[in-house]
């Protein structure tokens, strides 16, 4: 494995405990904290079982205070749990899988 980079937590601290749930009927990981939706992470399975991270989004109100980073990291270990592997179509999952490199082992190019 690479290097481990320490993913930082979000910096704006909440009551309620983060929690990521795979939302397959939306196609979505949904990172929540109480009754509040903090952001989503879209996908796509392939006919390999590989999971297309499509674009990450963070509820404006949450943005630039390290809860996309929380989402991907989230849903990276949920998905390497789980043996699947990635395909980062989204840029923000790209840089972050650039950014900490202990994720690079469950991204993999398309198969055709």
């Amino acid at each position: 494995m690479a290097d481990k980079v320490e993913v930082p937590p979000p910096t704006l601290a909440l009551t309620d405990e983060l929690r990521l749930f795979d939302n397959p009927v939306r196609d979505r990981f949904e990172l929540w904290a109480g009754d509040e939706l903090i952001g989503v992470e879209g996908y796509e399975i392939t006919d390999h079982g590989d999971v297309i991270l499509l674009h990450t989004v963070v509820m404006e109100k949450f943005g630039r205070q390290g809860f996309a980073r929380a989402l991907v990291s989230g849903v990276l270990d949920d998905l390497r749990a789980r043996k699947r592997r990635v395909i980062p179509v989204c840029t923000y999952v790209r840089d972050f899988v650039t950014r900490f490199p202990q994720y690079g082992e469950v991204v993999v190019a398309a198969r055709t």
